[in-house]
């Protein structure tokens, strides 16, 4: 463990950054001997300083390999064969085998020379790693296929084939099916069994908006599920289309998700004589807006805590991580203003379900209200972190300002003496006037003690 934590302590402080301002000071130190005469105490400076680097990237790169999770990954990195060049061809001279007559040959000096040239390719990588680093951690669903169809009780589901599901879809039977794993190779099947056109599910696998259709004898309902937002992970979010005749709800997913367990569970907690299919409907649409529940909590726990480390933080990392944040909440914002539209047409019955009443709509309705509490939490973070980024902003304005009060200080205190300098001369022996050097000293230091009191008391001095 305490190796662990030794490696973990390195790894936080040489950064690529550190190791690659390293590196160009290596670069600097190669090139010193060349254009200035060191005596032998400064050339042995020179060299511990090179090796002190080179010690530098070794204790990196061992750091780095004993917490890499996959090994041969870390090895054939390029990055980390270029420090293992670097490393080695620094060891060359150290070893013990090798006369001193040959450590000053051609060959070690070329060796040395291909390693500045790698130390400068590293200096180089560090300034693009920055720019040039994407998160590739994508949220790629299972593609198998899962079919589910609502039991006869319904308070859990049966998973079925998918033979089965289009055969009770085809039978006209009320049924409320689960579909996740669906690929664009089966849509056919299944706007054939449901008798609705291929364009009114092909949203699932375009990029559209979310959205409810009306039509003769269905109607779709197009959301976007989000996964789990972990604490500095961005929001991803899924596709989900509904599908609903006057027979049968379909629920259809291009990835599997935690959904239809989420909606397993509410189902239990819903009173059993309202209609399975209004069940079911009502437990898809509240584990969707509990869902959105738990992206606020996070955005705000980020906002949160980007309140209190944006003092550390340089303008342009904050803009930078603002700009996600942002993105983040209008998806959210987006996604809800749509899903509390539909839950209120659900409520209000300008939705129809197959057997719901208006008791039964009476559950949307108190769902509409946490819908609109909800909206109105996002677009109230929304306005947070807005007044986040114009505080900085104003900040980063007053602190430019007091840099340029600063400078202009600074120079009208430098002119003082400048133009005393230019009037009188280098030299005021032998001038026609009687003043001496100190005379001439103590009037240049009562005119600028008098000109900072002036900025003083104009308040430029705060």
């Amino acid at each position: 463990m305490k190796k662990v934590s030794y490696a973990r302590f390195v790894e936080r402080y040489l950064t690529d950054a550190v190791l690659g301002f390293f590196a160009l000071l290596s670069f600097f130190s190669f090139i010193a001997p060349l254009v200035f005469t060191f005596n032998d105490m400064a050339q042995h400076t020179v060299d511990a300083l090179e090796y002190g680097i080179i010690l530098l990237f070794l204790l990196e790169y061992v750091s780095g390999f004993l917490l890499a999770k996959n090994k041969l990954r870390f090895l054939t990195d390029g990055r980390r064969v270029i420090d293992l060049l670097i490393i080695t061809s620094a060891l060359i001279a150290f070893i013990p085998l090798v006369p001193d007559v040959l450590r000053h040959s051609p060959v070690f000096r070329l060796i040395r020379v291909g390693r500045i040239a790698l130390l400068g390719a590293r200096s180089s990588l560090a300034l693009n790693i920055d720019n040039n680093t994407v998160n590739t951690a994508e949220n790629q669903g299972i593609t198998k296929l899962k079919v589910q169809l609502l039991g006869p009780s319904g308070k859990e589901f049966q998973v079925i084939s998918w033979e089965q599901g289009l055969n009770r879809i085809r039978s006209g039977e009320p049924d409320w099916l689960f579909i996740s794993g669906l690929d664009e190779s089966r849509l056919t099947s299944i706007t054939d069994a449901l008798r609705v056109p291929v364009s009114a599910v092909q949203g699932l696998f375009q990029s559209v908006s979310p959205g409810f259709d009306t039509l003769e004898h269905f109607s779709t309902f197009f959301v976007r599920y989000p996964m789990p937002m972990l604490p500095g992970e961005r929001l991803i979010r899924t596709p989900i289309l509904l599908v609903g005749t006057p027979e049968n709800v379909v629920v259809l997913s291009r990835e599997q998700t935690d959904l239809d367990e989420k909606v397993q569970l509410r189902l239990a907690s819903i009173d059993t004589n309202t209609p399975k299919i209004v069940r079911a409907t009502l437990a898809l649409v509240s584990e969707i807006m509990s869902a959105y529940t738990h992206v606020a909590t996070s955005i705000e726990v980020a906002l949160t805590q980007l309140e209190i480390t944006q003092r550390q933080m340089g303008d342009e990392a904050f803009l930078a991580h603002t700009f996600l944040l942002r993105a983040d909440i209008l998806n959210a914002r987006g996604s809800l203003k749509h899903l509390k539209s539909v839950i209120r047409d659900l409520s209000s019955g300008k939705i129809i379900i197959a057997s719901a009443s208006h008791s039964d709509r009476e559950l949307f309705r108190y769902l509409a209200d946490d819908a609109n509490d909800l909206y109105d939490n996002i677009d109230d973070l929304r306005e947070s972190l807005q007044s986040l980024v114009e505080l900085r902003l104003n900040v980063s304005s007053f602190q430019m300002n007091r840099v340029m009060r600063l400078l202009a200080l600074l120079t009208a205190l430098a002119l003082i003496p400048a133009t005393i300098g230019g009037l009188l001369g280098m030299n005021i022996t032998d001038a026609p006037w009687p003043a001496t050097l100190s005379q001439v000293a103590f009037g240049v230091g009562v005119g600028m003690t008098l000109s900072l009191y002036v900025f003083a008391i104009k308040g430029w001095l705060r």
